[in-house]
């Protein structure tokens, strides 16, 4: 008997990829398309009941194991938005970079947000 005739069709593990996982995550409620009554903006998600709840659970036991269990930790939820000042102090100013990447057949280089904007639209 040859190993293929005795390995049962309901062992084997199915084939996924990124978008058979994002269908699926759409169609359970755990993510929406953004902006989607608008015609969508690529690669944003709403997250949905589920897709909330999960986050919620994640972020809780991120918390638990890297706060609350260690002693030489504590909390800190701070502004996303914040005075220049602290962007130049911080070096973020002077050492920021956008990705670049070089095209070898025009030797010109483009940024990688501007390619990725242009391949959406």
């Amino acid at each position: 008997m040859t190993e293929s005739s005795t390995t049962s069709p309901l062992l084997e593990k199915p084939s996924m990829d990124l978008k058979s996982v994002v269908a699926l995550c759409k169609r359970r409620g755990f993510v929406f398309p953004g902006s989607e009554i608008y015609g969508g903006f690529a690669n944003t998600y709403s997250y949905g009941p589920y897709g909330v709840e999960l986050k919620r659970n994640i972020r809780e036991l991120w918390w638990k194991r890297f706060v609350h269990k260690r002693p030489d930790m504590v909390g800190l939820d701070g502004p996303i938005l914040l005075h220049p000042n602290v962007w130049k102090a911080s070096g973020h100013v002077d050492s920021f970079k956008d990705a670049l990447v070089d095209c070898k057949a025009c030797k010109k280089r483009f940024r990688v947000d501007h390619l990725i904007e242009e391949q959406c639209q």
